[in-house]
């Protein structure tokens, strides 16, 4: 219950995260560098571990990938972002899901082809990846398509070409991963679903079997990495901000060279055109069936978006800290019963 400033009492409903203040396990690879195998598989058993209890739940995550992994304090691996997540049973209860939905280098093949997928199935496929990126420092391909070359070897049953491929331009060539670690990661993106390994087996497999640090290495060890991270994230924040910096003094210039305004004046709509609110990464997910592109402010954007929803009677829910606004409108169905549609409008940044 919420006590009100006024006295009045409203019933509210509260979700409380944990909070994971360590990071995202993608700017651990991506920053600090790859994961040696016994240290991917320390992290990769705490994610089947999460990932097999969500299962177990009848969850399928759905958009699972290095940013969706997230480290507290003491770097323990934390499962993030269910916005995607849906029912293993399916929607219908076949034990299917439909949704041509997640991030696009991260879904499985069945995906792609607007297949029904079964949802522990994309999951395994995804972690695959994941773990592919901890010790490889990159994606094992674009997409799980037909055109992509390296997952066509794959779906062709020429891992061989695949890894050799891979192995060429790192420094131990054929040595650098493991033949166990190649057979485990080669089972998991199987085209066929059916062919893929459940947790329970993946967990029993030889590469899972092998040597992995203690809890007391791996925290001494990310502590080191947690300091590279910062310090180039850091760097790049500066950056960025002196990058904007000169681009405001560049058209603070230009409008004194053309006299068009005063100083005071342009600083004024300086401000203006800057964003109010935080405004997130674009990245090409398929859960949005309408995208576009504008060079306008956002806050011009969402409150016009706005304005014209509440002309035509929508109710509108904007987000005070980023740029997210929900919405929803009723309509019938072909039996005449009354229909709620609820949908998402976002603005994210492009960096071009």
């Amino acid at each position: 219950m919420h006590h009100k400033s006024n006295g009045k009492k409203k019933e509210t409903q509260y979700i409380v995260l944990e909070l994971a203040n360590g990071g995202e396990v993608f700017d651990f690879v991506a920053i600090s560098g790859r994961f040696e195998e016994p240290m991917a598989r320390y992290f990769f058993k705490q994610f089947l571990s999460g990932l097999q209890y969500c299962h177990s739940q009848g969850i399928a995550h759905r958009d699972l990938k290095p940013e969706n992994l997230l480290l507290d304090n003491q770097y323990n691996l934390k499962i993030a972002d269910f916005g995607f997540a849906g029912p293993i049973a399916g929607r219908d209860g076949t034990g299917n899901l439909t949704t041509k939905l997640g991030t696009m280098n991260y879904m499985a093949p069945e995906i792609h082809l607007n297949q029904p997928y079964k949802g522990e199935c994309i999951d395994v496929f995804s972690a695959a990846i994941i773990l592919f990126i901890m010790v490889a420092q990159h994606p094992p391909f674009t997409s799980a398509i037909p055109s992509d070359p390296f997952y066509r070897c794959l779906a062709g049953k020429r891992g061989d070409i695949f890894w050799r491929t891979h192995c060429k331009s790192k420094p131990d060539g054929d040595k650098f991963f493991s033949e166990e670690f190649k057979d485990l990661v080669e089972s998991m993106l199987k085209l066929e679903p059916a062919q893929r390994p459940t947790i329970s087996d993946i967990l029993a497999h030889p590469w899972m079997q092998g040597p992995t640090p203690d809890r007391d290495s791996v925290v001494a060890e990310f502590k080191q990495r947690n300091a590279v991270v910062k310090e180039q994230m850091d760097a790049e924040r500066q950056s960025k901000d002196a990058e904007k910096m000169k681009r405001m003094e560049n058209r603070k210039k230009e409008a004194m060279r053309s006299g068009n305004a005063c100083e005071e004046e342009e600083e004024s709509k300086l401000d203006i055109s800057k964003p109010q609110k935080h405004m997130e990464s674009y990245e090409k997910l398929f859960a949005a069936n309408t995208e576009f592109f504008s060079t306008y402010n956002p806050d011009m954007i969402e409150d016009s978006f706005c304005e014209q929803l509440k002309k035509l009677g929508v109710a509108v829910k904007t987000n005070d800290k980023k740029y997210k606004v929900k919405f929803s409108m009723t309509s019938k169905d072909q039996s005449g019963a009354s229909l709620e549609i609820k949908m998402v409008m976002r603005l994210l940044f492009v960096d071009e």
